[in-house]
């Protein structure tokens, strides 16, 4: 139930409002014991049935086509098990020779339907981020709903950018 609060004087009432709201967040940061989160949303239609949409993404095949925002990078391994509890691990460089590697444990698997898995970067030991791929069928191709969640603000990786850029290389991909 809401507490109404009757002040006579507006300033009075913006100085109890606002000394209450400065102690609300001083609470929330002295209770708050982990980093601030954020997730990235995309939705995404592809020219391509569902079927297609989800080999591309858990066929280590077709991983190797498009895996990595740089349009010039490339994948060099694709190790992929799309069973609930199995891990995968995808290692890409970029155009300049930067390495990257990204390995995760697939938590469901519903076959050209939808795909979560955790999120780890080799080069961020212990932070671990979570995406949710959602396909469905639309006309002749497939709208992907997609969710990168957990997001550290600390990490060194502008996701928003990245997977947008690597969204465009898996849309050439199936388009071949």
């Amino acid at each position: 139930m809401p507490i109404y609060y009757d002040f006579p004087n507006a300033w009075l009432a913006a100085l109890f409002l606002g000394v209450s709201a400065m102690a609300g967040a001083a609470q929330a940061v002295n209770s708050e014991h982990t980093m601030p989160t954020n997730s990235v949303q995309i939705s995404w239609r592809f020219e391509a049935p569902p079927a297609r949409v989800w080999a591309a993404w858990t066929e280590p095949e077709a991983v190797r086509q498009w895996f990595g925002s740089d349009p010039n990078g490339k994948v060099l391994s694709a190790a992929l098990n799309p069973q609930v509890g199995s891990e995968f691990e995808v290692t890409f460089a970029d155009s300049d020779g930067t390495q990257h590697t990204a390995s995760g444990v697939y938590q469901q698997v519903e076959p050209h339907r939808q795909l979560i898995f955790t999120w780890n970067w080799k080069s961020e030991p212990g932070i671990e981020t979570l995406i949710s791929i959602s396909l469905t069928p639309e006309g002749t191709g497939t709208q992907m709903q997609f969710e990168h969640s957990g997001l550290v603000q600390a990490s060194s990786h502008d996701y928003a950018y990245g997977w947008r850029s690597t969204f465009q290389k898996f849309e050439k991909v199936l388009k071949q």
